[in-house]
This record gives C-alpha cells, structure tokens and sequence, in this order.
C-alpha cells in the first residue's frame, strides 16, 4: 500500500521523521510500527507501578516507574503525530525520567528520608540540569543536543550501577545489569542502523511480503529493547536499595526476580537452593 503525503494529523511538524514510511496503514497514524512499539513502554510500568504498590517498596519507585510510562505515551503520540509537540513530549520526559533514575541510584546505599530529600544538593543539581537542558532545548531544538544530554544521563546511570555492583557484588543485581545493558545496547544498535542505512531498509521492504514489514522497522524494536532494558534498571534499583538497607531487617527472606523478569517478590530462603 503507497504511503499518503498527509494524513489525519497533517504536514509532519517534528524536527525528526523516521525511516518507517508516514500513514501506510492507516490514515490516523503516521509510523504504525513506530507507534504500536510504545506498548513495551507502556504496560510493564503500568504493572511496575501496581507492583511497587502491592509489595510495599519505596514510593520513590513508583515515580521511576511513571516516567518511563510518560515515555511511552510520549512517544506513542510523537510517532502516531509527528507533530513538534508530541516530539517534546516524548523527548523531554526521556530526559526528566533518567534524571530520576540517577537520583535513586545514587541514594541506594542511603536509608530513606521522612517528608524530605536524602540528598537535597543532588536532587537540585539535577532538577537545575532538566530545566536548563528543558529551555535550551525549547530555543535550540536540535536533536542532537537532546540526544547527547539523554546518552550522558544513560552512561552516568550504568556507571552509578557498575559502582553498586563493585560495592556489594549481589549476584542477582549482577544479572539484571548484564541483561539490561545488553538489550538495551542491541535496541541502540538497531536504532542507529534504522538511521544510517534507511535507504536499505526501504528498499528491502519493496521486495518482501508486507506481512515481514514490522521486522525491518528497526526503530520500532529500540522502542522494545529500551522499553524493557529501562525497566529491567529501575528492577535493578530496587533490588540493590533493599540488598543494602533492608538486608538485616529481612534475614529469611530475599527478593527475587519473577514473572518472566516483570517483577520482584520476597522468598523465604529456606524454598530456593
């Protein structure tokens, strides 16, 4: 099916337009693939959120949580629009949600504060840096910027969790980290394929079966393997905040992985060998 100029949504307004071809499927949706990709970043914190809740872990999580479903919803709208200001709301919270992650990743090691910020320099720190990079990005909208800034945020939050893992060396911590950094680095490796030989992609999609078309929408699976390599972190982040403060309070039990990797339960101890 031959891709309309304009759709529902009008002429695209984003400062970025994605390989996948604009309203093939349908006429209210610009990039299908693109956009039906989000889900991966919208349910698991949809069920991350209802998780923290029900086991009773820090209020904190469910804010780590709620920004990566911002993303999804974002992005969602960015790639059904393409218009600049789904753009900013998928870009801009990215930037937000990794701001959190930073913060309680570095708070770990800390036991929680009552009514107030374990780290106040930090927490201002970094709320001064997503403001600042929030009103750049308004008056210099360049991708790039955004870009760098989100992947200098990345890095730092894979540093901070390298650094835990060194400190405490909790297996279970160890394998949530290598799993999340190698689905995520596979998502950006596709994701910079997609930009860099779309030419190849297009013209591979001419000669298959429309039914394989999803396969070759390389953006889309970044959105997949991001989605679930970012809530594997926040995983991460919580099992490494109670291996550390909340180890003697809950000497027969230990918190572990289940769900196919969706969550995290206490055990009794004496069950698992």
């Amino acid at each position: 099916m031959p891709p309309t100029t304009d759709g529902f949504w009008g002429k695209p307004t984003s400062t970025i337009d994605w390989c996948e071809e604009n309203y093939v499927y349908s006429y209210y949706i610009a990039e299908m693939t693109n956009t039906i990709s989000n889900l991966m970043m919208i349910i698991p914190p949809l069920w991350g959120m209802f998780e923290v809740i029900k086991q009773g872990f820090e209020r904190r999580f469910v804010y780590c949580h709620f920004l990566v479903l911002i993303v999804g919803l974002g992005s969602w709208a960015f790639h059904m629009t393409l218009l600049y200001e789904m753009q900013l709301f998928d870009e801009l919270p990215m930037v937000w949600g990794t701001c959190v992650l930073v913060y309680c990743l570095s708070e770990v090691q800390k036991t929680p504060a009552k009514g107030q910020f374990s780290n106040l320099p930090l927490f201002i720190f970094l709320s001064s840096f997503a403001i600042l990079f929030t009103a750049l990005y308004l008056l210099w909208p360049q991708p790039v910027f955004q870009h760098v800034s989100y992947g200098v945020l990345v890095l730092t939050s894979y540093a901070l969790e390298i650094r835990l893992l060194k400190i405490k060396g909790c297996q279970i911590c160890k394998k949530l980290f290598i799993l999340s950094t190698t689905i995520y680095l596979f998502g950006f490796l596709l994701w910079n394929i997609d930009n860099l030989f779309c030419s190849n992609l297009r013209s591979l999609r001419m000669k298959i079966p429309s039914a394989f078309d999803p396969l070759t929408q390389l953006h889309g699976w970044w959105h997949c393997l991001a989605g679930y390599g970012t809530y594997l972190q926040v995983l991460f982040t919580i099992h490494a905040s109670y291996d550390f403060r909340h180890e003697k309070r809950q000497k027969n039990l230990e918190l572990l992985p289940c769900h196919y990797g969706f969550g995290l339960r206490w055990f009794q101890k004496a069950n698992h060998f």
